[in-house]
């Protein structure tokens, strides 16, 4: 018996020492931190110590074994309640016991479970400053809107932006409950990469209750330094924690990055293990890391992933943070939210003179922190209604439409517009406008057709017939749905545009209107956004979507040709612009850009010698036997447009930035990258001329060569020309601030033209990030002309004839002539 206590002994102190935890879950009634007499003890919440999970007693007590590699103790906040940031405690050798402390917490949870919540990602703060605007539209909506919580999934960045950002947003000053991911560049030096996040922000992993909704935060990876934790601490904590949910419970994961590509969403851990988490309910995984805004359907899984909110994507993606409103069964729609912007609103149409009849009215009006309500119109004719408060009616997020019926007494008149919004929190925000009846619509004459981005597959802009301003407004259209970097085309009379669904709630679209009276003729479905240029070519209409599909149209009918899958990979989604030239519609990018017959969908080539990489806004340049195609953040690639065979690639002194298409002009490219202007020879990329320039130009604006002038946008100093001999700055003409930020980091004060400029005898017309098209003397740069729509341009205009043709984001398509 002595030899069996002996062996006993030894094998105990053999094994690590691993104490049991206790501690109790309770109503903290009075906000003081300690259970006092008369607190609500709560059971059944969920408790572990990283591996095991447990539930509370009817007495709020819980006991947990611990185990090797244990560090805290949390809870899953149960739905109704919070805490401030104290869902954990760090496990410490002298702590007699982690007991937690509860307040209740309505979070704006309807009786059947239904709420929202906030999503931001990647605010990366460790190089910025002033965010105050930003942190307070995300407070303000959530006040305003009764958001349950805000789930910021990774990438605050570094060390600095690691010990600010809890100061920046928590769960006591943004006054709702916020959540932290950890990103790959969360992972900093120390004993372990998530050291420092964990002494700031608690466990990597862990999981919390809102409504019938089980929500489970998982870390990254992998990122700048190794973790401590590995694949299969996450899996067998996560295996654990699904235990003690009931059957059927919907599940939504926050992470840094998507899980899979797949359609079936399989977490593996590091030893065989894994955990079919589509057989868990898996509503949807909810990441950030690209800088893009992009959702997608995976089998029965959407995967969302949102950009940044205070700054431009990597791929020039909007400034937005998400709402997610989610139902009482998991279910859920999204809703993009644009920052920097205050109650703004602008009357795009009427405008100067309108023809009598059905005048269109076109009102684009947001505001970061509350939805709009309703939207009011009042017509006078000398201070005297005319029509009354009628309603206008929402087109999309940004723009509000309606007829304005005009008899034609009214005809000569000036008439005033007075338009009032009025916004969810019981804000309000008014416009006026003055205009001028005529007894009909201006004629439109289009002529030659504008088949691909800017008017040929060279991009280099044609030069127009003489298109003096000022111009007047023959019509405006919206189409439904938000417009992004698509550039209108005109092809036979018709105008084709496409447009964008970050939502996923089936707008995105290809469509073709009237070309004299905007009226839509045809609109075809697709499955994901359709973000920049679309091509014509054989009477065929050639669009791709985000989710790398190829669509060839009919260009009278609007129907279906045939359609392929271009073989991408799964991220970043599919943002560049194709060309189509001779026959042949060139699509894709890395080794998914192809090239096929126009007419038959015939596969010519698949390029198999450079790959994808970030989003890239850049569209196909073809001509003379070449292929000119971008990566951003990689390089800039020549290839045979006969073969796909890649003869050059170029990526020095900035032109790894690729937003600038280049404009093929004989056997030289003009574009622009970085912070320089690049001349190179077509065939072999050869840098023939490069001029540095004293600021950002990483938009997409291909550059304008005229006579005397190279020309084109900027990050945040509108609209440049230099001297076409000297290169020296012949003009700068300088636009308002962006009203949503896209290119690469930059946030406000930005005066940004993401769209290449257009000539039209000696005048050069160009949209804005500002919401205004504008029209500007090549010579000396002054403005001659220019309407503001109100909500930004991101695509560049189109010209024909005596028209000009131009989309705004709010999805209003107009046209302009003389």
């Amino acid at each position: 018996m002595k030899k069996t206590f002996l062996i006993s002994c030894l094998l105990a102190a053999a094994l690590p020492a691993m104490a049991a935890y206790t501690g109790r879950v309770y109503v903290d009634k009075n906000n003081n931190g300690v259970f006092d007499k008369g607190e609500k003890p709560l059971s059944g919440i969920k408790v572990s110590d990283g591996l095991n999970v447990v539930e509370t007693t009817a007495d709020g007590s819980f006991t947990l074994p611990g185990h090797a590699r244990e560090r805290f103790i949390f809870i899953t906040t149960p739905s109704g309640y919070k805490t401030f940031n104290r869902h954990y405690h760090k496990i410490e050798s002298k702590q007699d016991g982690y007991d937690f402390a509860l307040m209740p917490y309505d979070g704006g949870i309807r009786k059947d479970g239904s709420h929202n919540y906030i999503h931001i990602a990647d605010t990366e703060i460790f190089n910025t400053q002033n965010h105050e605007d930003w942190v307070n539209n995300v407070r303000d909506y959530a006040a305003n809107e009764h958001s349950a919580f805000i789930i910021h999934t990774g990438d605050i960045c570094y060390e600095k932006g690691l010990k600010e950002h809890i100061t920046l947003m928590n769960t006591e000053n943004m006054n709702c409950p916020i959540f932290y991911c950890i990103g790959n560049h969360d992972l900093v030096k120390g004993k372990y990469g998530e050291e420092l996040f964990e002494s700031i922000y608690g466990p990597v992993y862990y999981s919390f209750e809102v409504g019938n909704v089980h929500y489970i935060v998982t870390p990254m990876a992998g990122g700048d330094h190794a973790p401590g934790y590995t694949p299969e601490d996450v899996y067998l904590w996560l295996k654990n924690d699904l235990a003690h949910i009931k059957p059927g419970t919907p599940i939504m994961i926050f992470n840094h990055d998507l899980l899979t590509y797949d359609d079936t969403f399989i977490f593996k851990g590091g030893n065989g293990g894994s955990i079919n988490l589509n057989e868990h309910n898996l509503k949807a995984w909810v990441y950030g890391h690209w800088h893009i805004n992009y959702m997608k359907k995976q089998g029965d899984v959407y995967s969302v992933s949102t950009g940044t909110l205070d700054k431009g994507g990597i791929d020039h993606s909007t400034s937005a943070f998400r709402v997610m409103h989610v139902d009482r069964n998991g279910d859920f729609t999204s809703e993009l939210r644009y920052t920097y912007l205050d109650k703004h609103i602008c009357i795009a149409s009427p405008a100067g003179i309108s023809p009598s009849g059905t005048v269109p009215v076109a009102v684009n009006v947001y505001s970061s922190a509350s939805p709009v309500k309703e939207v009011l119109y009042t017509c006078l004719l000398q201070g005297k209604p005319v029509l009354k408060n009628k309603k206008l009616q929402p087109s999309t997020d940004w723009s509000w439409n309606a007829s304005l019926p005009l008899p034609a007494r009214y005809q000569g008149k000036e008439l005033t517009l007075q338009v009032t919004a009025r916004f969810n929190n019981g804000e309000t925000a008014q416009a006026e406008t003055t205009f001028t009846c005529q007894p009909q619509q201006p004629q439109v004459t289009l002529a030659d057709n504008w088949d691909n981005l800017l008017g040929n597959a060279t991009h280099t802009a044609p030069v127009s017939h003489s298109l003096n301003a000022p111009l007047q407004l023959a019509w405006t259209k919206n189409v439904g749905a938000n417009i992004y970097m698509t550039s209108p085309l005109v092809h036979n009379g018709k105008i084709y545009i496409a447009s964008v669904d970050e939502n996923l709630k089936g707008e995105a679209h290809v469509y073709a209107l009237n070309g004299t009276n905007g009226e839509i003729l045809w609109s075809y479905p697709v499955r994901n956004s359709i973000k920049n240029t679309i091509a014509i070519d054989g009477n065929i209409v050639f669009a791709q979507d985000a989710q790398g599909y190829l669509y060839a149209l009919d260009a009278e009918t609007g129907k279906l040709c045939w359609e392929k899958q271009l073989p991408l990979r799964g991220l970043p989604a599919l943002i560049d612009g194709l060309v189509a030239n001779e026959g042949v519609v060139y699509a894709g990018t890395g080794k998914g850009l192809c090239a096929f017959e126009c007419q038959t969908g015939k596969q010519l080539w698949k390029n198999e010698d450079w790959n994808q990489g970030e989003g890239t806004t850049t569209t196909l340049t073809a001509g003379n036997g070449l292929l000119i195609g971008s990566v951003q953040w990689s390089a800039l690639y020549g290839n045979d447009a006969k073969t796909g065979k890649k003869l050059w690639a170029a990526s020095e002194n900035g032109l790894r930035n690729r937003g600038s298409s280049a404009a093929m002009h004989g056997s030289l490219l003009y574009l622009i990258s970085d912070k320089s202007f690049f001349i190179l020879e077509a065939a072999t990329g050869r840098v023939v001329v490069r001029k540095p320039l004293p600021y950002n130009v990483d938009v997409t604006s291909t550059p304008l060569l005229t006579d005397k002038e190279i020309i084109f946008g900027t990050a945040q100093k509108g609209l440049i020309a230099l001297d076409n001999e000297t290169l020296e700055e012949k003009w700068n003409a300088l636009t308002g601030d962006a009203l949503i930020y896209t290119c690469p980091y930059t946030r406000k004060g930005s005066a940004t033209i993401e769209t290449s400029p257009v000539p039209a005898g000696n005048t050069v017309y160009v949209a804005a990030s500002d919401g205004t098209v504008y029209g500007i003397n090549r010579e000396d740069g002054k403005i001659l002309w220019k309407h503001a729509t109100g909500a930004p341009l991101f695509g560049s205009v189109a010209l024909s004839g005596n028209a000009l043709i131009v989309a705004d984001f709010g999805g209003n398509v107009y046209l302009f002539c003389k």
